[in-house]
Formats: structure tokens, sequence, C-alpha cells
């Protein structure tokens, strides 16, 4: 057993005292940072709650682990309504693999970088949105496609970031627009949705500065900031609009919100 495998166990048997993870779960636990966040989160989660999470864990896909979040906020609900873009191809650093496949969840996914169209709809069941995520409907954008895709951006933002140096060489195209609002009412999304995830690489601000929070709530947001200046925007943005940040610590370059 791995050394890094021997130090979690004991990190788990000292937070709850008996440790049933699947042989599996030390597999996907490779990396020492995603271990350390997953402990974090534990942490942070005792109770009831712990359990579930040390089951789903090794299916999560999220970078952050935010999918595992989302569950354990919302006590590990079946059958709910996610909304998530960046999508890329459903799967890598997916926010809502695992609510849909392993909960029952269904939603959109809105993904307008071309790399990504046939695995995202080979990979996912859930309505798909190719057009861009954007302040205002019908606009034609730029957008940067690079090498590393998921940092692929609309290209207005492509040295917004600590990221830029990634963004020189893309391939750009045009994209056409569609706004939160209007990506909800196309897809028939329900009024209250338990779960956004925004990761535009940049644009995120842009997106939920034009949204109308009377139309539509959510109980769950995470929302990417990569440590620019726009994290307090949306800061005051969302808690103007009823949402409350939580786990700074464990949310890194991510921040997450709850509705009040």
């Amino acid at each position: 057993m791995k050394i890094l495998a021997k130090k979690l166990l004991n990190s788990f048997a000292a937070i709850f005292g008996v440790v049933v993870v699947r042989s599996g779960t030390l597999v996907e636990m490779e990396h020492a940072t995603r271990s350390q966040r997953i402990l974090n989160l534990l942490t942070a989660f005792q109770g009831e709650n712990s359990r579930q999470l040390l089951d789903a864990m090794g299916d999560s896909r999220s970078q952050l682990q935010q999918d595992l979040f989302v569950l354990a906020q919302l006590d590990f609900k079946k059958g709910g309504y996610f909304v998530e873009f960046g999508a890329t191809d459903g799967i890598e650093l997916s926010n809502t693999f695992l609510l849909e496949k392993k909960f029952g969840w269904t939603g959109i996914l809105a993904e307008p970088a071309e790399c990504w169209q046939e695995a995202l709809r080979k990979n996912r069941s859930a309505k798909i949105e190719r057009k861009c995520v954007w302040s205002i409907s019908n606009q034609i954008l730029v957008f940067n496609e690079v090498e590393y895709a998921e940092l692929s951006t609309v290209d207005l933002y492509s040295r917004s970031d600590i990221h830029k140096g990634s963004r020189e060489k893309g391939r750009t195209y045009n994209v056409e627009t569609i706004s939160l609002i209007d990506l909800l009412e196309k897809h028939n999304a329900p009024e209250n949705i338990d779960y956004l995830s925004i990761d535009t690489e940049g644009s995120e601000f842009e997106i939920l500065s034009e949204f109308d929070f009377s139309k539509y709530s959510f109980d769950v947001i995470t929302c990417e900031h990569n440590g620019t200046a726009n994290r307090v925007l949306i800061y005051d943005l969302l808690t103007k609009n009823g949402y409350s940040r939580k786990f700074e610590a464990l949310s890194e370059f991510d921040d997450w919100y709850v509705k009040n």
C-alpha cells in the first residue's frame, strides 16, 4: 500500500473512528493535493454525510471536488437539476458527471469549444447547448481554443489570468452567444435549480452581471475566479442577491455559494 494511502487511512480513522474504503478509491486518490482536498472536505462535513462522501469520492471528476461539496450540501439529493458551463467533454474535470451518472440528476450542459462537441454528446445524456453563454444573446464573439482545451475561452479574456501564456497560440473562430436567462428558458429549466456550475475562464462576472435573479434561483453555485479582480465583483453581486460564500479555504480558485 502506498505511503500516501496509509496516511490518508490513518487520517480517516482519526476523524471517523473506522474506515470503510473501496479498493478502487485508493487508486483515485493518487495525487497528494487531490487527496488532501478530499480529506479537508470530509473534515468539514463530519457527521452523517461523511460515509456517503467516502462512497462517492472515487467517482468524483471535479477538479476541486465541487461535485462532492454539492452532494454534501444538498444531503445527497437524487434526481436534482444542474446547469454547467463550460462542460468540456462531460467527464474530464466535470462538476456534474457524478451527479448525472450516480445520482440521477439531469440538466443543461453548455460548451462552445468545437473540440469537445462529439465527446460531450457521447458521454452525457443531459441537454447540450453549443452556443457560448454570455451576458447578451445573439452576439458574435471570437473564441480562442487552445491546446490544453480546458483553458479555452472567449478571446477577450485570453490574457485575463495566470493562464495567459497557455493561450498565446490558440485557434480562433466565431461563436454565437446566448444569455443565461435565455439558456434556461430555451431548455425549460425549473425556476429553482439545484446547482449552477460556472467555469468559463474569465467571463463569469460578465455572464452573471446581466442575469435576473428574480426569475430563477440556485441552491448551490460554484464559480471559478482564478484569483482575478472579478472575484470581488462576483462576491458583491451574489451576496446582494441572497447567496452566502462557503468554505473559502477548500474552494481555492473557485468560490462556492449557497442560497440563504
